[in-house]
């Protein structure tokens, strides 16, 4: 599990399980009984992968470390869409006599995405981390940015801006995080780019200039 991350694995058995359909349908290889057995190894394999993933995720979420429960529209919006998708796709496939076992496993995979998705919420397996050198994002996949990387730190309409130095940006929305430990995580935030000696724009130092005098 550690060399193939569950995501991936999950995303292999949706494409095996879509490549077997085609084979049915223009070679008639599978047989129609054989995959019928094939979608529901697909099926239970995809839900397999999905508890293992969340349990990963928890058994890391439990480790003594702060973490700020972090849940950004970006992950929302990800989801509904998904989710959404795999709807459509199940009502259209259900049509189809020959597409049927399809239906069936993206309807395993609807369900099963549904209830990860909750109790994720419920366990707050969303959220963001500091380290000493590094902000670990755990959302849909774990991301970790290194303050080598990070160019300068900007500051707006309570948004933090990581600009690296490859041009990329990763945003945080501290209106996002739980408001019990917006100010919580803004103080640590602050006092973890000066530890790691980061650049804040002006208007980043101006904006934040009480929590950055607290920390001096």
């Amino acid at each position: 599990m550690k060399k193939l991350p569950a995501s991936l694995l999950k995303n292999i058995v949706l494409l095996s399980a879509l490549v077997a359909t085609v084979s049915n349908l223009l070679f008639k290889t599978p047989d129609r009984n054989t995959l019928l057995i094939l979608q529901i190894v697909f099926g239970t394999a995809y839900v397999g992968f999905s508890i293992a993933e969340f349990l990963s995720q928890v058994q890391k979420a439990s480790l003594p470390y702060d973490r700020f429960f972090y849940l950004p529209f970006n992950v929302i919006s990800t989801k509904v869409i998904k989710l959404g998708a795999f709807l459509i796709a199940c009502v259209v496939l259900s049509f189809s006599t020959t597409l049927i076992f399809l239906a069936g496993l993206l309807v395993s995979v609807l369900v099963s995405d549904l209830l990860i998705f909750l109790l994720r919420l419920k366990q707050k397996v969303y959220y963001i981390s500091l380290f000493a050198n590094y902000v670990l994002f755990s959302l849909e996949e774990e991301r970790k940015v290194f303050a080598s990387q990070i160019k300068t730190i900007e500051y707006r309409y309570e948004f933090f801006y990581l600009k690296l130095k490859n041009n990329k940006i990763y945003d945080i929305d501290t209106n996002r995080l739980d408001k019990r430990n917006k100010h919580l995580f803004t103080e640590k935030f602050v006092r973890w780019g000066l530890l790691n000696r980061l650049e804040f724009t002006e208007e980043a130092k101006e904006k934040l200039a009480d929590y950055i005098s607290d920390t001096i």
